[in-house]
């Protein structure tokens, strides 16, 4: 149906408790050049022009080498801040090890500490063996509960 759907979540969910914080929350947004990025951006921008209820957007921000960190990763969140909205990133996890790994999560933070309204970065409190994405090793902690690097 289209955006209606979430417009209507948005103020059902309003209505239900104005003062929870109403986030969109998704996947492969992440680069500001992909047509999805772009659609999700322009589906808040109305919804801010129209005063429909939207307080955050989320990035389920999943890399590896065949999706990498985007260079335009820190435009996304600058892009979407600028629309008035806290942004997020959820789902933080990034595949590879040692020094690569340290630098793709260092650029990540450092994105979201560049940009004023990126007010949080979460990551998975488990075991890279306990992930399910555990054969890229993406989390913070290696299978024996180990700190990595990162």
């Amino acid at each position: 149906t289209g955006n209606d759907w979430i417009e209507a979540a948005f103020r059902a969910a309003r209505a239900a408790d104005p003062n929870a914080k109403l986030c969109y929350n998704d996947y492969n947004t992440d680069d500001w050049t992909h047509a999805k990025t772009q659609a999700v951006y322009r589906m808040v921008q109305d919804f801010k022009q129209r005063g429909v209820p939207i307080d955050c957007v989320g990035l389920q921000s999943h890399f590896n080498s065949q999706s990498p960190v985007p260079g335009n990763y820190q435009t996304t969140l600058s892009s979407f801040a600028a629309l008035g909205v806290d942004v997020q990133i959820t789902e933080l996890d990034i595949e590879g090890s040692g020094s690569a790994q340290v630098s793709n999560y260092e650029r990540v933070v450092k994105a979201c500490l560049a940009v004023t309204r990126c007010t949080g970065i979460t990551v998975w409190g488990i075991r890279d063996t306990d992930s399910w994405r555990a054969s890229g090793t993406p989390l913070l902690f290696d299978g024996s509960g180990n700190k990595k690097a990162a």
